[in-house]
């Protein structure tokens, strides 16, 4: 077995906010893990972690193991990463996963991100606009090249699994310049809101915010039981059939199963291809036309929802359908729609849309 043997030096970053001004002193303590690739290779990856002691009170980081979800599109096995110190450098891919890091107040942590395509993004945070941008809006972190990431000192990437595919930052380029690729759990085909939450719980423990995680999974959840106890159980035993429209003309992208299927069922529906064991798929139009679902919810990118509801009242195969001749075409938010800070916001969204009665 090939070995590499990688140093990696992370500041810490979450405990800082407790450290006062007066008496603070900085001490190391180095530790060794080993780390196994996307092709097997074994990387011994030594880090340093940083203790802040004050007059009142000391405190330490705590060792954080994580395994990191590689299978879903066959980029290799799951790998475990041991953390010892909190990232410093964080680069991220889109809205949706910036998101969870300014909803932790985690901004001073990120040094660079792209916006991605789904720029509807419903959640209102100031700091976004002073971030680092690395590529122009609509474009993913996938078009940047190895020079830009290296330049930031990127210390820990989040982003969809195929961003660490051998086609644009691998596994192994990650760790072998001392980036820990992270690929969220609420991205994966089978995930729930429950995935959600596990990656603020994971996000929570990397960077040293606990806490604030727990207080923004009990928000989210809060959000949730309210939808739920206004919708009623007759609701959920009968749930309207939704067809989400995300893109494409020849041939629609929906949404199966994962996290956009799990919110549309926590608000009162039932994804039309349900049936799919994906989180996304790429169905004909003759199969949208033959489950006339009750009612179609428009993933809006960037105000687009118009020109898309314009597409589908005039598109031969669905200007027919049930929905878009009683006027039940909706929208909601491409970016939470994947699983992000306002997604149980967007699941309250739905809700009204889908049952405006039960919420007047």
């Amino acid at each position: 077995m090939k070995k590499a043997k990688v140093s990696v030096l992370i500041a810490l970053c979450g405990i800082m906010a407790a450290v006062s001004a007066c008496g603070s002193q900085q001490s190391s303590a180095n530790g060794t893990k080993k780390v196994t690739g996307s092709k097997g290779d074994e990387y011994s990856v030594t880090s340093e972690a940083k203790v802040v002691e004050t007059d009142s009170a000391k405190k330490e980081y705590e060792p954080y193991t994580i395994t990191l979800n590689l299978e879903r599109s066959g980029i290799g096995q799951n790998m475990k990463e041991t953390f010892t110190s909190a990232p410093s450098h964080v680069v991220v891919d889109g809205d949706q996963m910036v998101d969870f890091f300014l909803d932790l107040g985690l901004e001073d942590r990120i040094a660079g991100y792209t916006r991605g395509a789904c720029l509807d993004t419903v959640n209102d945070f100031p700091a976004r606009d002073k971030l680092h941008k690395i590529l122009d809006d609509g474009v993913n972190l996938k078009n940047a090249s190895k020079e830009q990431i290296l330049e930031l000192n990127t210390d820990f990437m989040m982003g969809w699994d195929s961003l660490f595919s051998e086609d644009n930052f691998s596994v192994d380029w990650c760790l072998k310049n001392n980036i820990i690729p992270y690929f969220p759990y609420c991205c994966s085909d089978s995930a729930t809101m429950e995935d959600v939450y596990k990656d603020y719980e994971v996000l929570g423990h990397i960077f040293g915010v606990e806490d604030r995680a727990q207080q923004r999974i009990q928000a989210m959840k809060d959000t949730i039981a309210d939808v739920q106890k206004t919708l009623g159980d007759e609701v959920y035993k009968k749930p309207l059939s939704v067809f989400v429209y995300d893109s494409g003309e020849d041939a629609p992208f929906t949404a199966c199963q994962g996290v956009p299927g799990d919110m549309i069922r926590l608000a009162g529906g039932i994804s039309a291809f349900s049936d799919i064991k994906k989180g996304w798929a790429t169905p004909s139009w003759e199969e949208v036309v033959a489950r006339d679902p009750d009612v179609i919810l428009i993933l809006d990118y960037n105000h687009d929802t118009e020109q898309k509801k314009k597409f589908l009242e005039t598109n031969d195969f669905t200007k027919n359908l049930r929905a878009v001749k009683e006027g039940r075409i909706y929208s909601a938010c491409c970016s939470d729609m994947q699983g992000s800070a306002g997604s149980a916001n967007t699941i309250r969204t739905m809700a009204e849309q889908f049952y405006p009665e039960k919420f007047q």
